[in-house]
C-alpha cells in the first residue's frame, strides 16, 4: 500500500472501485457492473442499495521518487457508489485520510488530501476484476521538513481484484502522479498501494 496510491486518491477512487469485484462470466461479457452481496450469475434480490457506502483500509502505502521513498503506517477512503446496474459506476470519495506516521527517511512528513474527485468504474477484462479511474479532481499534499511541499494530482488507473470468498483489494503499482504545484519537488513520482474492502462485495450483471 503505498503512499503514490493515497494520494491519486484516486487511491479512493481504489476503494470504491474495491467494492466492484468480478464474480460471474455473463457480467464480463456484457460489460455490465452492479454491487452485489453474494456471488450470482444476475444480481437481482441481492444487489446493494443505490448509493452504497464503501470503506477500505490500506497498510503502508508508498510514493517513490527520485529523493526517496515516502511511508505512511496506513490510509483509510471512504466512497459512495451509484450502484445500479449500467456499464460504468460512479464512486463520490467521501473521505481519505493518511494516518499514523508518514516518513522519508528519517524526516517525518505528512500527507494531506485537500480536494476529492469522482472515481469511474467498469468491469475488466475478466469476470473478478475492475477497473478504477480517477476524474481527475482528487490532489494530496505531501509535506516532508522545511523544504519539500509537493500537491500530487492526475488521473490514475487502479486495478479491482476479487477473491471467490467476496474479499476485494483495490490497488496500483508503479502508477505515475502528476505535479500539481510544489517547491522542491521530484519531476517523476509513483505510488504503490492496496486498500482491502471492508465487507463482501461482487461485481454482477
Amino acid at each position: 500500500m503505498r503512499l503514490i496510491k493515497m494520494l491519486g486518491l484516486t487511491a479512493v477512487a481504489a476503494m470504491a472501485a474495491m467494492a466492484f469485484v468480478g464474480a460471474s462470466t455473463a457480467s464480463a461479457e456484457t460489460g455490465n457492473v452492479v454491487l452485489c452481496e453474494i456471488a450470482e450469475l444476475e444480481c437481482t434480490e441481492d444487489a446493494y442499495p443505490n448509493p452504497t457506502t464503501i470503506v477500505g483500509h490500506s497498510s503502508s502505502p508508498e510514493l517513490h521518487t527520485s529523493v526517496g521513498t515516502v511511508v505512511c503506517d496506513e490510509s483509510l477512503a471512504e466512497l459512495t457508489v451509484l450502484n445500479e446496474l449500467a456499464p460504468s459506476a460512479v464512486g463520490h470519495i467521501k473521505a481519505l485520510e493518511f494516518k499514523g506516521n508518514c516518513k522519508l527517511g528519517s524526516t517525518s512528513c505528512t500527507v494531506s488530501v485537500i480536494k476529492l474527485g469522482l472515481v469511474n468504474i467498469v468491469h475488466g477484462a475478466n469476470a473478478l476484476e475492475a477497473l478504477a479511474t480517477s476524474d481527475g479532481n482528487t490532489e494530496a499534499t505531501v509535506k516532508c521538513g522545511s523544504l519539500i511541499n509537493c500537491t500530487y494530482g492526475g488521473k490514475p488507473v487502479l486495478q479491482v481484484v476479487s477473491l471467490e470468498d467476496g474479499m476485494t483489494h483495490l490497488f496500483t503499482n508503479e502508477t505515475e502522479l502528476l505535479l500539481a504545484k510544489g517547491f522542491f519537488c521530484p519531476k517523476n513520482s509513483k505510488w504503490d498501494a492496496d486498500y482491502l474492502g471492508l465487507g463482501t462485495y461482487y461485481i454482477e450483471s
